[in-house]
C-alpha cells in the first residue's frame, strides 16, 4: 500500500481554501438566517425561474400602472378644484348681478360688473393652472397655458363691441365670438383631449376636460357679458348695462347644468382611478406574498447548516494551529 504524503505548503494551501470556503458558507448561512431569503434563487428553485418571472414581470407591471393612477390622480384631483373654484365663481354672480340689474342701482352695478371683471379674469387663471409644470386644461399640448391671460381677451371683447348699443347685440356678438373658430378656438393653444391611458388590467382612464369644453365655454360667455356690465367696458347706457346684466345672470345659471355633468365626468374618472389603485394594491401585496414565500428559506434548516458550517470553521482553526505548532525541534526538546 502506497502513502501520498502531502508537503507543509500544500497542506497549508489546502487549509487556506477549506477554511474561506468554509467562512464564506458562514457569511451566506448568516445572510439568509438574518433575511429569511435564499442567497441562491436558482439553487433554491432548482432551475424552475419561471413562476418567479412571471411574478416579477407582474409586479413591474404593477409598479408601471402605480406610477400612471398616482399622476392621474394628482391631474383629476387640482382639475375637480379648479372647476369647483369655476363653478363657485359662476354661482356667486348669478343671482347678485341679477338683484343689481334688477334695482338698477348704477352704483351696485359698477360694483358687481368690476366684480365680474375679476372673476372672468381668475377663472382664466385656473384654467391655465399648471401642476408639476404642465398644464391642466391644455390637452395633449401640456407643456403650454391653453388661453392668453384674462385681460387680453376682455380687452378684445370690449373691441369687438365697442359700436354695439344694445344689450342684446353685444350679448349676441360676444355668445358669436366664442362659438366662432375664428374667435375663441383661435386664442386656444392646447391640444385634442389627453388619450386614455391604462391604469389597470384592461382598464383605462381618460381625462378629458380642457379650456375648450363645452361646459368651460358656456360659463366664460355668462362671465364675459357680466364683466362687459362694468363701467366703461361698453357704450351701453346705464339701462342697456341693466339689461346686460339680467342677461349675464341667467347664462350663468343656464350653464351650471354643463358645469354639473363636467364636474361629475371628472369625479366618476376620479373614483375609477381609486378603485383601481385599491386593486393593484391588493394586487402588489398578494403577489409580494407569494414571491417571499418562493424565495424565503427553512429557517430550521438554515439554522442547522449554519451551527455545522461554524463547527467546521472551529475545527479547521484548531487543526491549523495544532499543525501551525508542530516541528522537529520542538519534538526534540
Amino acid at each position: 500500500m502506497s502513502l501520498v504524503s502531502l508537503g507543509d505548503l500544500a497542506q497549508s494551501l489546502i487549509l487556506r481554501r477549506n477554511m474561506n470556503t468554509t467562512k464564506l458558507q458562514v457569511q451566506t448561512l448568516s445572510q439568509e438566517m438574518t433575511t429569511g431569503v435564499t442567497s441562491d434563487v436558482a439553487r433554491h428553485l432548482r432551475g424552475d425561474l419561471g413562476p418567479l418571472n412571471g411574478l416579477n414581470q407582474t409586479l413591474s407591471q404593477l409598479a408601471g400602472f402605480k406610477s400612471v393612477t398616482t399622476e392621474l390622480d394628482l391631474f383629476a384631483g387640482s382639475m375637480q378644484t379648479a372647476l369647483e373654484s369655476l363653478d363657485g365663481f359662476a354661482t356667486a354672480l348669478a343671482t347678485p348681478l341679477q338683484s343689481a340689474s334688477v334695482a338698477g342701482n348704477e352704483a351696485a352695478l359698477d360694483a358687481m360688473g368690476g366684480e365680474a371683471q375679476q372673476k372672468f379674469e381668475a377663472a382664466i387663471g385656473l384654467l391655465n393652472t399648471r401642476v408639476g409644470d404642465r398644464a391642466l386644461f391644455s390637452g395633449k399640448a401640456t407643456d403650454r397655458a391653453p388661453l392668453p391671460d384674462g385681460t387680453a381677451i376682455l380687452n378684445q371683447l370690449q373691441t369687438l363691441v365697442a359700436t354695439e348699443v344694445t344689450a342684446d347685440a353685444v350679448r349676441d356678438a360676444v355668445f358669436a365670438w366664442f362659438d366662432d373658430p375664428a374667435g375663441y378656438a383661435a386664442l386656444y393653444t392646447g391640444d385634442a383631449p389627453l388619450a386614455a391611458v391604462e391604469i389597470g388590467q384592461g382598464e383605462e382612464a381618460r381625462l378629458n376636460v380642457t379650456a375648450e369644453s363645452a361646459g368651460v365655454i358656456e360659463t366664460l360667455k355668462g362671465l364675459a357679458i357680466a364683466a362687459l356690465t362694468a363701467d366703461g367696458a361698453t357704450a351701453l347706457t346705464t339701462e342697456s348695462r341693466a339689461s346686460l346684466g339680467i342677461m349675464a345672470g341667467a347664462s350663468l345659471m343656464a350653464s351650471q347644468g354643463a358645469r354639473a355633468d363636467m364636474r361629475a365626468d371628472l369625479a366618476v374618472t376620479e373614483n375609477r382611478i381609486a378603485a383601481a389603485q385599491t386593486r393593484n394594491s391588493a394586487e402588489t401585496t398578494a403577489l409580494e406574498i407569494a414571491r417571499a414565500k418562493l424565495v424565503e428559506v427553512d429557517a430550521y434548516e438554515a439554522a442547522t447548516e449554519l451551527t455545522s458550517a461554524q463547527t467546521r470553521l472551529e475545527t479547521i482553526y484548531a487543526i491549523t494551529s495544532r499543525l501551525s505548532s508542530l516541528n522537529l525541534a520542538s519534538y526534540l526538546r
